[in-house]
Formats: C-alpha cells, sequence, structure tokens
C-alpha cells in the first residue's frame, strides 16, 4: 500500500512538472499598477509590467510572492551564471518569476517561453519593452530576455527550485 502511494505520489509529481512547460501560444503583455494588480493574472504566464514607479521591489516582492522562495541576483553588471559571463547573450528565465526593476531608463528585449535554450534569430518576433527608472516587469518561466540596468530577483517555487534548471 505504502508503495502505491509513493508511485501515486510520484506520477503526480510528473505531470505537475510537465505543465510547468507546457507555453501560451499567443504572446500578451499586461500592464498594471500596484493597487490594481491582481495576483491571478500570474498564471496567464505572459510578462506583466507595472506602470507604478517601485521605489522598494522588496517591499511588493515580499508581500505577492511570500509563500516563494526568493533570491535577490543583484543588478545585471554583465555576469550571468546561466551565460557563463557571456553578456552579448540571451538570459533563460529558468525561475517562475524575475522580478526586473529598473536602475534607470532601459530597454528590456524579451522572447516567448521555450524550453530550448536556442537565441532568436533575426526573423524572430521580439518584443521590446522601455522601462523608466523604477519600473518593473514580471517575466513567466523560461522567457528570454536581454537587459541591463536592472536589479532582478529570481522567485521560485519548490517545482523550479528543484526543476527548473534541469531543462
Amino acid at each position: 500500500m505504502k508503495l502505491l502511494i509513493l508511485i501515486l505520489s510520484i506520477i503526480i509529481l510528473i505531470i505537475y512538472t510537465i505543465c510547468y512547460y507546457i507555453f501560451p501560444t499567443e504572446v500578451s503583455i499586461y500592464q498594471t499598477d500596484i493597487e490594481k494588480f491582481d495576483i491571478n493574472v500570474l498564471s496567464s504566464r505572459q510578462p506583466i509590467v507595472i506602470s507604478d514607479y517601485v521605489q522598494n521591489p522588496e517591499d511588493i516582492i515580499n508581500s505577492w510572492f511570500k509563500y516563494n522562495i526568493i533570491n535577490f541576483d543583484g543588478n545585471d553588471n554583465g555576469y550571468d551564471n546561466d551565460n557563463n559571463g557571456n553578456d552579448n547573450d540571451w538570459k533563460h528565465n529558468n525561475h517562475k518569476y524575475l522580478f526586473i526593476n529598473a536602475l534607470e531608463d532601459t530597454e528590456i528585449i524579451i522572447y516567448k517561453a521555450q524550453i530550448t535554450k536556442i537565441n532568436p534569430t533575426p526573423e524572430d518576433k521580439i518584443i521590446i519593452i522601455k522601462l523608466k527608472q523604477n519600473q518593473s516587469l514580471i517575466l513567466p518561466f523560461k522567457w528570454k530576455y536581454y537587459g541591463n540596468k536592472i536589479n532582478i530577483w529570481n522567485i521560485d517555487d519548490i517545482i523550479t527550485f528543484s526543476f527548473g534548471r534541469l531543462f
């Protein structure tokens, strides 16, 4: 009986993990402010621009994502562990969400979620999001991005913390 429960638990975990790798076919960019933010929009797995100027992003992150694993990744300083220090390469979000806060006016270039770590080609449609200083962007799991002059917080749950970097 214990073996059956263990096998069923493993099967459920595998199915749940596989669901993380099912991405929306259409791309939408949501825009909201802090007061109107709805946590349920995160389930759409689309980028969300926070139009308000967020002076203390830690307060917002700790409030909205209090049940997640939060890690401040610092600012984009040209070194990214996932890209072996190559700042001329797209970064691949292996976390459930990235909370990106602009240190100054900047552009974040994003590309739709995919399992592969292949960079977009010149024929692919990329999205450029202009952020003013202290504006923020929430980027979902497996989206690619390129940007600088930003602070980054990695937000994980147990699945992305455990398996997100494997695929």
